[in-house]
């Protein structure tokens, strides 16, 4: 560059300042809390839209729950790995095969051709079965209670007269331990089959005449003790009442003392033996003279 063209430079920016300086400042620009002229800092990192800075959220408007493609974790634990392609007809799958299990479950239980013992029927009763070895129905149970209803423990002993040793014996009374419905800190709840009770029961006390008679004994001698408990406890009622009757009849400390006035001695018959009463409180002196 030439030194007219730094010259012409030179005086086109002293004009540019002149005219600066000569221009009015405007009112709005005194008042305003930002400095004419200054340029406001700003981050060079910070990206122009405002909304970049917000962090994304879940969107919640669509959740999918496919159930041919879920699976039951088990909450993380005891987790079965199976094939990614066997998981859809294991989920499928999974009513029938409980279903069938529990079909097999019953056909092990009971002996080949089973049948019910009293209508032959095959909609055998599984409980009787597991726990007292008896093929009987449903049906046969719930009609023939006589035979079939169960006893607890308490109504085997009170009923049938039988002692808790012989109720122990699981080879002639088997029983059904079941948790007690009255309260869950109770022993458990044993069950007996009336069959097998008044089977033992019979040939305990010969029939079920004998039984009846035995238990009639029983009951009376029962309410004997109870008579007779009831009337010592009267008779010593009785005996305190009378004891506090007397004591509040009895006459009092004061007017008991008094002097003896004996009467005539009276000869009690060996001759030197005499006896003299006091005619205030009845007391009897006797004494000898020679």
């Amino acid at each position: 560059m030439s030194n007219d063209d730094n010259d012409a430079a030179r005086r086109e920016a002293i004009a540019r300042i002149a005219a600066t300086a000569s221009r009015k400042i405007p009112h709005t620009a005194l008042n305003s809390s930002i400095p004419m002229n200054t340029v406001p800092v700003t981050n060079a990192n910070t990206n122009s839209n405002p909304n970049s800075m917000k962090r994304k959220g879940i969107n919640l408007d669509y959740c999918e729950f496919n159930l041919a493609t879920m699976n039951d974790s088990r909450g993380g634990f005891l987790l079965e790995e199976n094939s990614a392609g066997s998981s859809l007809a294991n989920t499928n799958t999974t009513a029938v095969d409980h279903h069938q299990a529990y079909h097999d479950a019953q056909a092990t239980l009971f002996p080949v051709d089973a049948v019910c013992c009293e209508c032959e029927s095959m909609d055998l009763c599984r409980d009787l079965y597991s726990h007292y070895k008896v093929l009987v129905c449903r049906r046969c149970k719930d009609t023939l209670k006589n035979k079939y209803s169960l006893l607890t423990k308490t109504e085997c002993r009170d009923d049938y007269l039988l002692t808790d040793s012989e109720l122990k014996d699981a080879s002639k009374l088997p029983c059904w331990s079941k948790k007690n419905p009255h309260k869950d800190t109770y022993a458990n709840m044993l069950l007996y089959l009336r069959l097998h009770v008044e089977r033992f029961a019979i040939e305990k006390w010969g029939s079920l005449d004998a039984l009846d008679a035995e238990f009639e004994r029983r009951e009376l001698e029962k309410t004997v003790r109870k008579r007779k408990k009831f009337e010592l406890k009267l008779s010593e009622l009785r005996k305190k009442t009378i004891l506090a009757n007397s004591i509040l009849k009895r006459p009092s400390k004061a007017s008991t003392i008094h002097e003896h006035k004996y009467g005539e001695k009276v000869d009690t018959g060996d001759g030197f033996t005499f006896e003299q009463t006091c005619g205030i409180c009845g007391i009897v002196s006797s004494f000898e003279e020679f």
